[in-house]
């Protein structure tokens, strides 16, 4: 009896220091694993600030992934001076899928790039594989420099990355701080203002009470003053905020887009129209302070 009692206290006891070690090799490995998301969304970062540089300074100097595999060293564009800009030359010879650059307040500050509208949800500016993504146009504007209706799409993250901040304009003070963005692109001399005058979510599933038809591309490319009138109406209607700017069909209209989780399939969007001839920034800004909660 004896023996069988100690046989299985040993047992027991064999066990538990298998179930001790394994426990602990799963905290080593859980740890490993948020070191290297750790390190790869610092890298991510660091990306970020030199494309930034780039942009932001034309004197810097170029990253160590310029020219990446399949990028081209073009120089073409400016369909008068058939040059870049020279704030993107840099930019372009890392990636020359970009289209321009998008500055929102401090919730976004990012390269824009045009493919499709697969391509970039999985790879970041640098064509490499990432959860991240890139700020990316619809595939619908291929002529991205004139279409009177841009839609650019980031994903949600919630490190703050990409268009992850973007939900900030559901707020009455946030919107109003970040009323005016920059949309700058390679067919412009400088960055042109836009002021925002929508916010809502919507679920891009055809049947849902919550529905929105996102990609009316050819109602604002039909010329007809009337149905693009409808559809400006629509959706401030359908806005979270009643933000006091007026919309006009001939307005360029720029939809800022990420995923939401308030209805199935949901997107949060953010619909801005550029700034006039005849206004300025502080104008539409103070416009914008009297604006209210629905």
């Amino acid at each position: 009896m004896k023996k069988e009692k100690t046989a299985k206290v040993y047992g027991r006891t064999r066990k538990y220091k298998i179930l001790h070690i394994l426990g602990i090799i799963a905290c080593l490995v859980m740890v490993i694993l948020l070191v290297i998301l750790a390190v790869m969304q610092w890298q991510e970062e660091i990306t970020m600030d030199q494309l930034r540089n780039l942009y932001y300074d034309e004197e810097a100097t170029r990253p160590y992934f310029s020219l990446i595999a399949g990028a081209k060293a073009e120089t073409v564009f400016d369909a008068q001076t058939g040059e870049l800009p020279d704030r993107f030359k840099d930019l372009w010879e890392t990636n020359n899928d970009l289209i321009g650059w998008l500055k929102v307040g401090n919730l976004v500050d990012e390269p824009v790039v045009y493919r499709d509208n697969e391509y970039y949800l999985n790879h970041n500016f640098r064509q490499a594989k990432s959860k991240e993504g890139a700020v990316f146009a619809d595939v619908e504007n291929a002529d991205w420099g004139t279409d009177s209706y841009v839609i650019l799409y980031g994903h949600n993250r919630k490190n703050g990355g990409m268009f992850g901040k973007l939900s900030q304009y559901q707020e009455l003070r946030h919107m109003q701080e970040n009323a005016v963005i920059q949309w700058d692109t390679l067919q412009d001399d400088a960055a042109r203002n836009y002021v925002v005058f929508s916010v809502f979510d919507a679920s891009m599933l055809p049947g849902d009470h919550n529905y929105f038809f996102l990609r009316r591309f050819d109602t604002c490319r039909s010329g007809n003053v009337s149905k693009i009138q409808a559809f400006l109406e629509e959706i401030q209607e359908r806005s979270l905020l009643n933000i006091p700017v007026e919309v006009r069909p001939q307005d360029r209209i720029l939809v800022l887009v990420t995923c939401s989780y308030a209805d199935p399939d949901g997107r949060l969007m953010v619909f801005f129209r550029a700034l006039r001839e005849n206004e300025t920034e502080e104008d539409l800004q103070a416009r914008v302070a009297q604006s209210a909660a629905h």
